[in-house]
């Protein structure tokens, strides 16, 4: 379980335990994770994100990504192989800059076999799900309890 730059290194670090034939969790569990740090794809459709600018995240990349090429699968998840990883849910809301990357993540994996759940939080921010008071949040959160419990 991760979210938003730990949601990517969740999702990074199952990939690699795919590449190197070592076990799957039982469960991943994202919430607003950051699966392309290089930003590469259209933003345009954000109206509002009080929390990200695109220049900024990409900076942040950049930093993040050290040595890395951005669209390495250790710091990028969505470029990564995913056929192996293990039954996931991903949070995202639709007012989060990375919201058509995370969408994107989602269908790979479905397109790749993996059992893939996507919440969608319509009008939420980034990592809605942690937000204690906001009633959205509280049944995103319920949920991921659900899925922990199994």
């Amino acid at each position: 379980m991760g979210d938003s730059s730990g949601g990517g290194l969740s999702a990074a670090f199952c990939e690699y335990l795919a590449v190197n034939d070592l076990p799957q969790p039982d469960k991943l569990i994202l919430l607003s994770p950051w699966v392309d740090i290089s930003m590469s794809g259209n933003y345009d459709e954000v109206e509002f994100d009080p929390m990200h600018g695109v220049d900024g995240l990409r900076e942040m990349g950049k930093a993040w990504a050290g040595d890395l090429d951005l669209k390495d699968y250790r710091v990028s998840p969505l470029f990564g192989e995913v056929s192996e990883l293990s039954k996931t849910a991903i949070f995202v809301g639709t007012h989060e800059q990375i919201y058509s990357d995370v969408i994107k993540f989602h269908e790979k994996l479905i397109d790749n076999g993996v059992d893939a759940e996507l919440n969608v939080g319509e009008e939420m921010n980034h990592v809605y799900p942690v937000y204690p008071l906001v009633p959205e949040s509280k049944e995103a959160f319920n949920h991921i309890v659900e899925i922990i419990m199994g």
